[in-house]
């Protein structure tokens, strides 16, 4: 009897050994995991203030070159003094080392591309129209655009709504509000990749609506109200000979020179004074909000973290500066 019983204490002790085993595999797993997190949030934690200092460097030779003016004489550093965020794209945009963390930065002047937030029907067939060259397939677009961006289920004669979409078997309906990102636009009804192509860097979903004379392109200049095919000629005009816009009066009175039976013409001078303030009420001849887009990789190997802000001018003179009018992570 004695053989059975060490058999069944042996096998006890085979099962309690392998419980433990199991006890303590299971502890280093969880472990292991705790562990990953811990680097992973830590990771994360040094990237967000690397993307934080970025931010803040940035901002910081902002301001400095806001208040500073060029006196060495050059036109081109005058011309940079003038408006320090001119060419921001160019001027801000590349990596930096922060604490020995690299963050690759991209900076977008607001007042050269659309907010698909704000435009109107009219701006979205306007600005397609130019765009594509093809003004009644602009016309479906703005409407399509516009049932996406309403609150309601009624589409517009030549637009797009739920039905619409699930009849042409589409897997993504309307959202009824305002696009997040200028992605989004894509999944809009009619707006084909090759369309959306063509479009995407004219576009943004943040900033306000004032466009830069100096710097924005063609197809969002040609948005502005009171804008004509005369006064866009003009306006590239000037900028190819190297000239800086000051306002919008100096472009009417350039092309008013150029024409001068513009003046003459009571129904053209009224015409042409109705376009200045038109104009005027959102156009601008500096740069005035930046939107910047940060990522920061602590490692080749860890999840990078990713920063979107946007800087306003502020102030005026020697109190010229920036805030931070839009963050998110």
């Amino acid at each position: 009897m004695t053989r059975p019983r060490r058999g069944v204490a042996l096998i006890t002790a085979l099962w309690l050994v392998v419980g433990i085993a199991v006890v303590v595999l299971q502890f280093s797993i969880e472990a292991k995991e705790r562990r990953l997190l811990g680097i992973a949030a830590a990771e994360r934690g040094v990237g967000r203030a690397a993307a934080t200092g970025a931010l803040a460097l940035l901002q910081a030779r902002i301001d400095y070159a806001l208040r500073a003016r060029s006196t060495d004489g050059n036109n081109v550093a005058i011309l940079r003094s003038s408006d320090p965020l001119l060419d921001v794209d160019s001027l801000y945009s590349g990596t930096y080392q922060i604490d020995s963390v690299r963050v690759d930065v991209k900076a977008v002047d607001l007042g050269t591309v659309l907010n698909i937030n704000t435009l109107t029907e009219a701006e979205f067939k306007t600005f397609f129209g130019f765009a594509l060259n093809d003004y009644t397939l602009a016309d479906r677009i703005a409407q399509s655009i516009m049932d996406w961006r309403d609150q309601d289920d009624i589409p517009r004669a030549s637009g797009a709504e739920r039905d619409d979409y699930i009849r042409a078997g589409l897997l993504v309906l309307p959202t009824n509000s305002l696009f997040r990102e200028v992605e989004d636009l894509a999944l809009v009804k009619g707006i084909t990749p090759a369309i959306f192509a063509t479009v995407r860097p004219y576009l943004t979903t943040r900033g306000g609506s004032v466009i830069n004379l100096n710097t924005a392109p063609a197809p969002v200049l040609r948005v502005l109200p009171g804008m004509s095919d005369a006064i866009l000629a003009q306006i590239l005009s000037l900028r190819a000979q190297g000239r800086r816009i000051t306002s919008v009066q100096q472009v009417m009175s350039s092309l008013t020179a150029q024409r001068p039976g513009m003046a003459r013409n009571p129904a053209q001078a009224e015409a042409t004074a109705r376009a200045t303030q038109q104009l005027a009420s959102r156009a601008s001849v500096e740069s005035n909000q930046v939107e910047f887009f940060f990522t920061a990789r602590t490692a080749p190997q860890a999840h990078p973290v990713r920063l979107l802000a946007v800087l306003a001018r502020a102030g005026n003179g020697a109190q010229r500066n920036t805030s931070i009018s839009w963050k998110e992570w």
